[in-house]
């Protein structure tokens, strides 16, 4: 009797361990696994490729200096993998016939400072392509190529692709060409110089051929009617240098529908007109909303497929957060919010009906991404770190995530040894009020659970082998620095971190 009350509490004892150690193990567990409140759930598979990561790394402005006093930036340039250089606001060079006065008050806007505005018409009026306009377009020596040349060769030194804008700078005379046939004549050199290698050219492949910028606004100053003929007499040209190079049109601003949308689209349908991409334009000063061009991109779309131009690219030509260049905004347009307003933007592009954007202004002048030393403001680190998710181009499914701000993109490298997970908590101002615009404000934008990540990434493809993890941020105090450095094993990750408003993350995993 004595051995079984004895072996009883034996057993009892040995129970009493076994269910305080799984107890132990449960609260260990959970401590290690347990998520915040406040925090975004995100879930990545990483054995699950979804499809291929896009570029739009695209800019406005050139890498060399637009006026005297900026730096070169083809290294800047090439460290933010940009893509495509629109050769728009180029203040003279690739520019057929512009006309820069010292007293135009556009030109007085943009450069207030009168030294700086003077160099810009002295540089800019020396640089055209076709200065005289009585000169015979056949002849070579019609044309002032050198200023040109040097500008498209430091886009290539870049690792840039040329996407060759035809029209006029910011400040510039806008009274249209004079001779309709004779200026797409001009153009149509143009493509042979630097596509055929006529007059001591070159053999640069440049694809993208834009017709003009902005009708609808500043840019054009008599009617739609004489804007289409124009169009469709360049156009036709172009083609005739090479049928394959792509010609479309016209840097609409903000992609209104009315005679310079619908009516241009219709009329290349109607009069058979190439049309192989249409490009627009938006700005944020209205909403702040990260989503709007996403909204606008399908909405273009649809125009362009309910007039049969299923083929036809859409450009978002120029895009940013604000258009407003004056001093007053330029802490707001080089700070962390427009940085996460980019790192937001650039994630839903990849699921917009869109095939390039260009962003407005890549270089060291007005709303441009580098200080006039070359160094990189916020929001060039943001293009930075989505240059980096182009080594890892496999791209990975994100749940978690909205379409008001709080966005991410994953992916991994082509030798499976690289994941990598971006992420961008951006909000719109308290307090903002926009102006009216056609496209509806959004009313159901509300930020839930915006405050960090609990992010959950499973089946990493080495499995259980060991591997590093990197976390870079972007904010109010730091520049894609290196935050965060360890080690980790299993197959798959969990990490929680707080990520304030106006904050971009960069998680680097790498097989060890």
């Amino acid at each position: 009797m004595l051995w079984l009350i004895h072996e009883g509490a034996l057993q009892l004892k040995s129970l009493s361990r076994l269910f305080l150690f799984v107890l132990l193990s449960c609260l260990s567990a959970s401590a290690q696994t347990s998520t915040n409140d406040g925090f975004r759930s995100l879930q990545v598979d990483a054995g699950k490729v979804m499809g291929e990561i896009r570029s739009f790394q695209g800019l406005n402005g050139q890498p060399t200096p637009v006026m005297a006093g900026l730096p070169n930036l083809v290294r800047q340039y090439r460290e933010l993998r940009v893509d495509q250089v629109r050769t728009h606001d180029f203040m003279g060079p690739t520019e057929i016939d512009s006309k820069f006065e010292y007293t135009n008050k556009d030109l007085a806007d943009l450069i207030p400072d009168s030294a700086e505005r003077a160099g810009v018409v002295k540089a800019g009026n020396a640089a055209i392509l076709f200065p005289d306009a009585s000169a015979d377009p056949e002849k070579a020596e019609s044309y002032n190529f050198g200023p040109t040349d040097k500008v498209l060769a430091a886009i290539r030194e870049s690792g840039a692709e040329v996407y060759y804008r035809v029209g006029r700078s910011w400040g510039a005379d806008m009274t249209p060409p004079a001779d309709f046939d004779k200026f797409a004549n001009v153009t149509r050199h143009i493509a042979m110089h630097y596509n055929q290698g006529w007059a001591n050219g070159f053999h640069y492949n440049i694809r993208y051929w834009e017709f003009w910028n902005e009708p609808d606004g500043l840019f054009w100053t008599t009617s739609p009617e004489q804007f289409y003929l124009l169009y469709a007499k360049t156009a036709l040209a172009l083609k005739s240098v090479d049928p394959a190079l792509k010609v479309g049109g016209n840097g609409l601003s903000h992609a209104d529908p009315g005679r310079y949308r619908d009516g241009f689209i219709e009329y290349c349908a109607a009069h058979k007109v190439p049309l192989d991409f249409f490009s627009w334009h938006t700005y944020a000063d209205a909403s702040a909303d990260p989503y709007d061009a996403v909204r606008l991109a399908r909405e273009v779309r649809g125009v362009l497929d309910a007039n049969g131009f299923f083929k036809a690219e859409s450009i978002l030509s120029e895009w940013n957060l604000s258009s407003d260049f004056r001093a007053d905004e330029k802490a707001e347009l080089r700070g962390a919010h427009n940085a996460a307003y980019i790192g937001a933007v650039l994630s839903y592009f990849e699921d917009a009906p869109l095939d390039h954007a260009h962003f407005y202004r890549g270089d060291a002048a007005w709303m441009g991404l580098f200080d006039r030393q070359g160094q990189y403001f916020k929001t060039a680190y943001a293009f930075k770190a989505m240059g980096k998710m182009l080594e890892t181009p496999k791209r990975l499914a994100v749940e978690g995530t909205d379409t008001f701000g709080f966005a991410a993109l994953a992916g991994r490298s082509a030798d499976d040894k690289t994941v990598q997970i971006f992420i961008s908590n951006y909000a719109i101002s308290p307090g903002f009020t926009g102006k009216k615009t056609r496209l509806p404000r959004r009313t159901d934008i509300v930020y839930r659970n915006n405050s960090g990540y609990n992010l959950a990434v499973d089946n990493l493809p080495w499995g259980n082998k060991a591997f590093s993890i990197k976390r870079y941020r972007i904010s109010d105090s730091q520049n894609l620095e290196l935050v965060e450095e360890k080690s980790g094993s299993g197959g798959k990750l969990k990490l929680s971190n707080s990520l304030p408003t106006d904050t971009i993350e960069l998680i680097v995993l790498e097989r060890e």
